[in-house]
């Protein structure tokens, strides 16, 4: 990950999943591991929710998670109580990544393409260079929060599904069963 991703070096950084590429970073920040998410009309290849126009750019994705009971954020930092998610896009507006803040705070957790999940311990280790032949996801532009009782009623509980799912294969790894 290090060498795709340069300002992770010397970071504490871990791998949380397998490989896998039936979902990507969208999705994973959505709280779903069994779809793509994209502004695509392609189903079911990609999910997009209904009456949000299919379009690559912050105000879209803003758009997309308010479907989820987001809100704008003026702060990456941990609320207690609270869900979020970070957008990174280019200088031009184009969205290339989002990452969705652990749980208890402990750094963010992102899904790079069809790598593994990480979690990295900051959100600025994973910028940088937005070309198309780069892993790097340019800047933060948006951050967006919910509350964890608006997060309840739209699948807070799938994502603590898949982190117990991605333990067991920690364990599993940790004890040579994979």
């Amino acid at each position: 990950m290090e060498s795709t991703f340069p300002l992770l070096a010397g970071k504490k950084w871990l791998l949380k999943s397998p490989y896998d590429d039936t979902y990507q970073c969208i999705a994973w920040a959505a709280g779903y591991n069994s779809v793509h998410w994209w502004p695509a009309d392609n189903p079911p290849e990609c999910y997009w929710p209904e009456g949000v126009p299919f379009d690559d750019t912050v105000e879209c994705f803003v758009q997309a998670f308010e479907t989820l009971g987001y809100r704008r954020s003026r702060s990456a930092g941990f609320r207690f109580g609270h869900q979020k998610v970070a957008i990174y896009a280019t200088t031009t507006g184009i969205v290339r990544h989002m990452a969705r803040q652990h749980f208890l705070g402990l750094g963010w957790l992102s899904k790079p393409g069809k790598l593994e999940d990480m979690l990295h311990p900051d959100l600025e280790c994973i910028e940088g260079d937005p070309s198309p032949t780069s892993f790097e996801y340019g800047t933060v532009t948006q951050i967006l929060e919910r509350s964890w009782w608006t997060a309840a009623r739209y699948g807070l509980f799938r994502c603590w599904w898949a982190n117990f799912r991605f333990w067991l294969f920690r364990i599993k790894e940790m004890l040579g069963l994979t």
